[in-house]
């Protein structure tokens, strides 16, 4: 049984440290969010064209924000994913005050 209560607390330590928040919003695209998976931990990006940025915001203050476009931009492409990725565990140790968020774009075909 204690070997249970300890697996269990491990798992879920684990869980927290990499839980996240992981959402998608395509522009002028074909691909629906979410279509290649990636609900829970985010799209896998293995040989996709992407560019990968962070924000930060406090007290619901923008500290640092990303530019999607440019990220666009920079990939060439008119055709992409938005992918926004929040740290649940950045969120909880700071009582909510801080938010950090890594934003990924992913590059499309028409």
């Amino acid at each position: 049984m204690k070997k249970a209560v300890k697996f269990l607390t491990a798992l879920s330590g684990v869980a927290l440290l990499s839980s996240c928040s992981v959402q998608q919003f395509a522009v002028n695209t074909q691909v629906s969010p979410f279509q290649n998976g990636g609900k829970v931990w985010g799209e896998k990006t293995k040989g996709v064209e992407f560019k990968k940025d962070w924000d930060l915001h406090l007290l619901g203050i923008n500290i640092r924000n990303s530019d999607a476009k440019k990220m666009a931009e920079e990939l060439g492409t008119k055709s992409y994913t938005i992918e926004s990725k929040s740290n649940i565990l950045v969120n909880i140790i700071t009582g909510g005050i801080a938010d950090y968020k890594v934003v990924k774009v992913i590059k499309r075909e028409m």
